[in-house]
């Protein structure tokens, strides 16, 4: 014969299920509300913040180092040449055809919840 259960160990086991049912559905509700990955999206901002930081501390470094006439020019000319490289390169990653553009994980999506209604 099995031990039976009594009334209390019945209701923490359905209380544990429910916790474990709502933290689950609630996982994949925010899974499914990314629209990228979200080791993609923390990607994203360390770039963003490493590229403010460098348009921040190399031309003002240069505008501290050099005389007065040149440090304007010079720290213009690089923080040009920082925005340049650093649009390139997100626009290469994040950008219309990226490697991780969105359009990209929109097709994905709408395939996915195609293929989702196929099956109903």
């Amino acid at each position: 014969m099995t031990p039976r259960k009594s009334r209390l160990d019945l209701h923490v086991e359905k209380t544990e299920n429910l916790v474990h049912y709502l933290l689950k559905k609630k996982k994949e509700n925010i899974q499914n509300s990314l629209v990228r990955p979200l080791y993609q999206e923390a990607l994203k901002n360390l770039f963003l913040v490493v590229v403010l930081l460098i348009d921040t501390l190399f031309p003002l470094e240069a505008y501290r180092s050099l005389p007065f006439p040149v440090n304007i020019i010079v720290s213009v000319i690089i923080l040009g040449v920082f925005l340049y490289i650093e649009i390139r390169l997100y626009n290469a990653i994040w950008g219309k055809h990226g490697r991780w553009s969105l359009d990209k994980y929109k097709k994905t999506i709408v395939k996915t919840t195609d293929e989702k209604t196929d099956l109903n």
